[in-house]
């Protein structure tokens, strides 16, 4: 446990319990961390008697977390569909700017709703009136799960596996770098108090969609080679979204970095989606964390970018020929031991 957290939690502990009403979101497209600290903490405000609202943000709740206990707890709403006036403070989770709580709109908070923010990204603003921001955490729920134990908070079945979903899935089911003895000693507690997790592991890693298949095989259709094949790239044209009449969210799909990832040699791999005109979603990965950091990337190249040291994103508001130009300058520059294309 940090000094940080020993520091922050009774700070944390004492705005929450100066608070009445108080808000919780997810952000886009929300992975396991994202839902289950959401979904924890809410429990725990509810202990202490608090009148919670969680909001699922810009985009649907995941079919794979349905298994999730009290999932139903967070509403179908986005952050322009809440007022928030009527809060007096908003938790602020797993995000590590303020375009993770809504892309919708640019956001500006209540003077009457106090603002903390509790996140592991090394890329966050630190943009709360409070914040504990720990990059040395495998996921937001592992930081969750230390608060918890110094606010002496019994933490039930539910709360556990909500807990345990989240490190698991953000230390890529204990294959990542972050997956510290500290992290595999809290999932183990975290197993013991809640040993049903098996299901919702299945359900994770077993949801696919017919159309996130064809967007595979698109987006591995589209491959392109640079310096000398150590850096890949996926590239998805809004030209075959259109033609295939897809949504936004189906075009998301195609996002398949994590799975060019496991090829050896491919040591930086990013795939790129124009899901809408000019509107490039990218997504980067690498084999090697420690030689090539593409959050630099995703922090220096278009709009709204961060994550991790090994697993990143951003969005790069050009045409995509333009977009593909701009990252592969970027890696150039960032990365000069690659060479040239």
């Amino acid at each position: 446990m940090t000094d940080q957290i020993k520091q922050m939690a009774p700070k944390i502990l004492e705005a929450i319990k100066k608070s009445n009403k108080i808000l919780l979101h997810c952000h886009p497209y929300p992975d396991p961390d994202s839902v289950g600290s959401v979904l924890a903490i809410a429990a725990v405000l509810k202990k202490l008697g608090r009148d919670v609202t969680p909001i699922i943000g810009d985009t649907e709740y995941p079919q794979s977390l349905l298994g999730l206990p009290n999932h139903d707890w967070i509403q179908p709403k986005n952050y322009t569909q809440i007022e928030p006036n009527n809060f007096d403070l908003f938790l602020i989770l797993d995000s590590s700017s303020p375009s993770q709580i809504t892309q919708l709109t640019e956001i500006e908070f209540s003077n009457n709703m106090n603002t903390i923010v509790i996140d592991h990204h090394a890329t966050n603003s630190k943009f709360g009136k409070l914040n504990l921001v720990e990059p040395t955490y495998s996921s937001t729920s592992q930081i969750l799960y230390e608060l918890f134990k110094l606010w002496k908070v019994e933490i039930s079945p539910d709360i556990a596996v909500c807990l345990f979903i989240g490190i698991f899935a953000d230390t890529g089911g204990f294959k990542y770098p972050n997956s510290t003895p500290e992290a595999l000693q809290m999932a183990s507690e975290l197993a013991k108090i809640n040993p049903n997790y098996h299901k919702l592991i299945f359900d994770l890693e077993n949801n696919k969609k017919p159309i996130e298949v064809e967007m595979i095989g698109l987006a591995l259709s589209s491959i392109e080679k640079y310096f000398s094949d150590h850096v890949v790239l996926s590239v998805i044209p809004y030209e075959e979204i259109k033609k295939r009449n897809l949504s936004k969210s189906d075009a998301m799909e195609g996002l398949v970095a994590s799975l060019l990832k496991a090829v050896v040699g491919w040591n930086l791999v990013a795939s790129l989606v124009e899901a809408e005109p000019n509107v490039v979603t990218v997504s980067l990965r690498t084999r090697d964390e420690n030689k090539f950091d593409v959050s630099k990337i995703a922090k220096t190249v278009g709009e709204k970018g961060g994550g991790h040291k090994g697993a990143a994103g951003t969005t790069i508001i050009k045409p995509l020929d333009e977009a593909k130009a701009t990252l592969l300058r970027a890696v150039e520059q960032t990365f000069p031991e690659l060479g040239k294309q």
